[in-house]
Order: structure tokens, then C-alpha cells, then sequence
């Protein structure tokens, strides 16, 4: 078997059993305790290398809109009560992706298919009754940790700087979904996947995580073949991105068989 095969990942279709755990997440969500906006409570999700952990801190800011999000919470990734990625936005979670699709084509692929594994909750698995945490095999732990290694070599040569781990980036990108499910899937403090869209939330969050970095790549990589070659810059790269995201108010997300063509071999039929 080659090492790479412990990350080939078939296709996703959602399934009553997905449902059902984002399900359970959400009714765990809202168990956690909550303080106040200037005092609110840790909930310590995951431990990661380093000392440092995945948590969330609520209430979060949008409990205090007009039409409030009731159950919002704070993701973060951090130690000693310092975190990481306090003002992390969309921009930064793209750009560190894209760093990496400049360090290497391949590494960037399969790092965007451990994003897909992480977005359809493939390698989480129930801790104790109703509690789904990210917990992928040893064989695939093994694998990340290489990855992130050779990642951190990455960033300090091409970049000069010293990036977020690639665990603490895929624990944090896995609250992000997880709070957006609270955001969405809720009517009466239950859990509800009958009024919006079951791709609302978590998966569309996710996929345009992975999504909009990739099409982005696919341009830098066209202009620095065309600038090597001496050919015509294909702009309509980028601006397909643009469009997809007018069109879709900031949702950014390819068709299967588009990943399937972008992800290849990674991700398969």
C-alpha cells in the first residue's frame, strides 16, 4: 500500500448518520456554560501538541445583534489563555491555504482533502454517548503530522514566517463549522436541519474554505507558468472566483465533479 492511500477519500453524499451528528454537536453546543461578552466561559474541546488547545468561549459577539444568534460561540486556538486565532477571518484561513499551494501543489491537495474529510466528519468519531470529536487514525495522525512538518520547513523558506500547526489549523476550521451549525440548524434550542438547507452551516463554511483557495491557486500557478512560458495570463481564473462568490453571497463551493477533477487522486468516485 502506498503511504499516500490512508488519505484517499471517496466522494461524500449526506446520509441520515451525518445529520445525526451535527446533530448531537448541537444539542452539546448549547449545553456548554455561558458567561457574559466581558467574562465568558471556556469550554476546552481538544488538547493539541505544545500545551495548546481547542476551545470556545461563550456567549460569542453575535448573541449581542438586533436579531441575535442566541447560542454563538468564540472558536479558538490557543495556551495560557492566549489565543492564536483571535481575528482570524475568512482572508487569513485562505491565506494560509494558499501559502501552501505555493510551497507545493501536492502537499496543498492533500491538506484541502483532509479539509473534506474534516467538513463530512469522516474521522470523527462518538468519545462517549453524543460527544463527536475529531479523532482521525493513527495511520492518518501519522500522516498529518508528517505534512505539517514539512509545512513548517515551507513557511520559514518561502515566506520567512512561522505559521499556525496544521492541526491547530484543521481543530480550529473544525469549531468554525461546528458553530455554524448552532448559527443555523436551531429552532427552539433543538436541533432543526428541516428549515434551511442542510448544506447551510457547517458544510457550505467549509467547502468554501477549501474552495475559494483552490481557485485562487489555480491562477497564481497560471501566471507563474505563463511568466516563465512568455504566455497570456488567463485572468478569467480569478475572475470566476469574483463571480462565484456575487452570485452566491459569499459562498464559494464547487460542484463534485469539479473537485473530483481538482482534488485527483485524493479524492475519488
Amino acid at each position: 500500500m502506498a503511504e499516500h492511500d490512508v488519505i484517499i477519500t471517496k466522494i461524500f453524499k449526506s446520509n441520515k448518520d451525518f445529520i445525526r451528528q451535527r446533530s448531537a454537536r448541537i444539542i452539546e453546543a448549547i449545553s456548554f456554560k455561558s458567561g457574559t461578552i466581558k467574562k465568558p466561559v471556556k469550554t476546552i474541546i481538544a488538547t493539541l501538541p505544545a500545551g495548546k488547545m481547542a476551545y470556545f468561549l461563550k456567549p460569542g459577539k453575535e448573541t449581542l445583534r438586533v436579531k441575535p444568534n442566541l447560542h454563538d460561540m468564540f472558536p479558538n486556538i490557543g495556551k495560557n489563555n492566549k489565543s492564536e486565532t483571535d481575528g482570524y477571518t475568512f482572508e487569513v484561513m485562505w491565506e494560509y491555504l494558499i501559502k501552501i499551494s505555493i510551497i507545493n501543489q501536492i502537499t496543498f491537495k492533500k491538506v484541502l482533502v483532509l479539509l473534506y474529510r474534516l467538513c463530512f466528519l469522516i474521522d470523527h468519531k462518538e468519545i462517549k454517548k453524543g460527544i463527536f470529536r475529531y479523532c482521525p487514525s493513527k495511520d492518518l495522525s501519522d500522516y498529518i503530522s508528517k505534512i505539517n512538518f514539512s509545512l513548517q520547513e515551507g513557511f520559514a523558506d518561502k515566506f520567512k514566517t512561522e505559521e499556525i500547526g496544521l492541526w491547530e489549523y484543521l481543530h480550529f476550521i473544525d469549531l468554525i463549522g461546528w458553530n455554524e451549525d448552532v448559527k443555523y440548524h436551531v429552532a427552539n434550542s433543538i436541533p432543526d436541519f428541516k428549515t434551511v438547507n442542510q448544506k447551510t452551516g457547517r458544510v457550505n463554511t467549509i467547502l468554501t474554505v477549501i474552495c475559494a483557495p483552490l481557485m485562487i491557486s489555480n491562477f497564481i500557478q497560471d501566471i507563474i507558468q505563463k511568466t516563465k512560458n512568455y504566455g497570456i495570463i488567463n485572468v478569467k481564473l480569478i475572475t470566476s472566483t469574483i463571480q462565484k462568490f456575487t452570485k452566491s453571497r459569499g459562498i464559494c463551493v464547487l460542484s463534485n465533479r469539479e473537485m473530483l477533477e481538482y482534488l485527483c487522486p485524493y479524492l475519488i468516485e
